[in-house]
């Protein structure tokens, strides 16, 4: 560790390593290797990189390429998930066989490390264990080959005729391409909107942003079988589902960043591959391309693309999104998505300004007695109506050619003209309907009277919108959600397990390991559940207090083990040999490890007198 890392607290994980600068510097000059290069090909960051929040990958790099430590592993959000890691190191067999062709020994291969990859997707067979433990502390200190911890094993093929083997496949396909393309950016953010387009094309989505969320539940649950998302750690777990599950949060607005696997899930519900989805346009886009072109017949760049963003209106039309458009000469418009053709683009639904050009052009026209109004209107692409409303407000004369222009009346006159009477009258009325409906129902919901007051919610809402914020119906009680895990299930279940996983660790055959909390809940695949949850297992937890192991139970278990060893080996060590072969040395001067070195002293001498005396028999 000292010498290819520069420490000698380092582990020998392949996740997300540290240290690696210290391992270029530290390999031979003649090299081709750089920090960049191992990263990208020899760890799993990529297939994490593009689920992170921005800025979260430099941090994570920088923690690689120096002592970042544990802080490497919690930046990535993988410990955060329910997904547990898989607890041996996994090969193919028909990868091993290439390999042996090849090169003459196998290796370990990243992709078949990664969580929720069973399959190789290669050879469609089956991934299997080898004989070396991951995250188990005497493996951790150790360099493993894949020669070493394989064997030859009978292939178990993928019958690519059932559903849930698809899955996997494509599970493993989409990891595979993750990992072969390096430092592709995207972000929680991204990856949001693109979900979000695709299932408003599913009608699990409205164009608002609101989830359906039963039907987009019931859809995933007829994609996917649950015995192959309980198999790969994803189903939906507690009472509560439509609360609480990993599903609803990718599809609502992002807080935090999910597992990987959780993507890719979702990507398969939704039609699309890691290669496809991630090639999608990166923003909600529902009018098309841009740029856009600009409607003014008054402008020399009519019908030209110049409009480069629009804004998307927070209310929808008829249910559909609304999107505004404006140019730089003043012209603005919006219509209603989304587009279905290339002729979409030059439609207008509602006209927002017309714009100084567009008055300018007005004026020039209105003055030229040699045309009509329905010429004008033509040349403007507007009614006369609309040009007498303008005319009126630009204070244009009403003599042309001779003859009088009838005037607009001040009913049809444009908003923004109307007199501050008519608008009170107006405020005044809708404010009086609002009151008399909350008074008529007292328990309607803001969003029932919204429904039942359409117009009037939205005139108040445009123009007087603090009063009608400080008259709306009160909130309703936010309901009690059910817990979504019973604990005291739980709590039963994992105090027998943990009281059998602390007589397997005191049983095995290798060297021995201190039971402790983190030992047993490696063992059990539980490690985060012990160190967060278990002040709500108080069963669990006693049971825990009761098998964990103190440093002199400890030191006197490896006294024992040491002594089989001498015996089944037939030496009779000295004092200081058990002592420094059983590294007890330092609690050697302890009372209670004095008296269990004299016994097992006492045992070897007896043991071995008696294989003495039978060999002299």
């Amino acid at each position: 560790m000292q010498a290819l890392f520069g420490t000698r607290n380092g582990l020998a994980i392949f996740e997300l390593p540290c240290h690696i600068r210290n391992l270029v510097t530290a390999l031979p000059p003649s090299h081709r290797y750089s920090v960049e290069y191992i990263i990208d090909k020899c760890t799993l960051l990529p297939f994490i990189s593009p689920f992170l929040p921005p800025g979260r990958v430099p941090q994570i790099l920088e923690k690689m390429e120096g002592s970042g430590g544990p802080l490497t592993y919690l930046r990535s959000g993988l410990m955060a998930s329910r997904i547990p890691t898989p607890q041996w190191l996994r090969f193919c067999p028909l990868c091993k066989e290439e390999d042996k062709k090849l090169f003459g020994e196998t290796y370990w291969r990243r992709l078949h490390q990664a969580q929720g990859v069973v399959v190789c997707p290669f050879h469609n067979v089956f991934l299997e264990n080898g004989f070396t433990r991951r995250g188990y502390s005497r493996c951790l200190l150790q360099f493993i080959s894949a020669e070493q911890s394989t064997k030859e094993v009978p292939v178990r093929s993928l019958d690519l005729l059932e559903r849930d083997n698809q899955v996997l496949l494509m599970i493993a396909q989409d990891v595979s391409w993750l990992l072969s393309h390096p430092r592709y950016e995207s972000g929680v953010d991204t990856l949001h909107n693109r979900y979000l387009r695709l299932l408003v094309g599913m009608g699990l989505v409205s164009y608002a942003g609101v989830v359906q969320v039963s039907e987009l539940l019931d859809e995933f649950n007829k994609f996917f079988s649950p015995t192959l998302l309980k198999f790969i750690h994803c189903e939906f777990r507690g009472k509560d589902q439509t609360h609480t599950n990993w599903l609803l949060r990718l599809v609502r607005r992002p807080r935090h960043a999910q597992h990987p696997l959780y993507h890719l899930l979702l990507m398969q519900f939704l039609g699309h591959t890691a290669e496809e989805l991630f090639k999608l346009p990166s923003t909600l886009n529902f009018f098309g391309k841009g740029p856009w072109p600009c409607l003014n017949p008054a402008a020399l760049h009519y019908r030209e693309s110049v409009i480069q963003e629009y804004k998307l209106s927070p209310q929808l039309r008829k249910r559909r999104p609304v999107g505004r458009f404006n140019c730089k000469c003043g012209f603005a418009y919006s219509r209603t998505g989304p587009d279905y053709s290339p002729e979409d683009k030059f439609r207008i639904d509602k006209m927002i300004s017309f714009g100084s050009f567009w008055e300018a052009k007005l004026k020039e026209l209105w003055n030229d007695l040699s045309l009509s109004m329905k010429e004008i209107g033509r040349w403007l692409k507007v009614d006369t109506l609309t040009l007498r409303r303008y005319a009126t407000r630009l204070k244009l004369s009403f003599f042309r050619s001779g003859k009088p222009v009838k005037p607009v009346s001040p009913a049809k006159r444009l908003k923004g003209s109307c007199p501050q009477k008519a608008i009170n009258d107006k405020r005044k009325k809708y404010r009086s309907k609002w009151l008399s409906e909350m008074h008529l129902n007292p328990k309607a919901s803001w969003r029932e009277l919204r429904q039942m007051l359409s117009r009037e919610y939205r005139w108040l809402i445009s123009n007087d919108s603090k009063w009608l914020k400080k008259y709306r119906p009160p909130l309703s009680k936010r309901r009690i959600l059910s817990p979504s895990v019973d604990w005291n299930a739980r709590d039963s279940f994992y105090a027998i397990a943990v009281s059998e996983a602390a007589s397997r660790l005191k049983k095995a055959s290798s060297r021995p390991a201190q039971v402790t909390k983190t030992a047993i809940g490696i063992e059990l695949g539980a490690s985060a559940l012990l160190k967060q949850k278990l002040q709500r297992m108080p069963l669990t937890s006693q049971v825990l207090a009761s098998v964990v192991e103190t440093r002199e139970e400890y030191a006197a278990r490896r006294i024992w083990w040491i002594t089989n060893l001498y015996c089944n080996e037939c030496i009779l060590p000295t004092e200081c040999q058990l002592i420094r072969r059983a590294s007890v040395t330092r609690l050697k001067a302890n009372p209670e490890i004095r008296a269990v070195i004299k016994a097992a002293m006492y045992m070897i001498k007896l043991r071995l007198a008696s294989e003495w005396e039978l060999q002299a028999i």
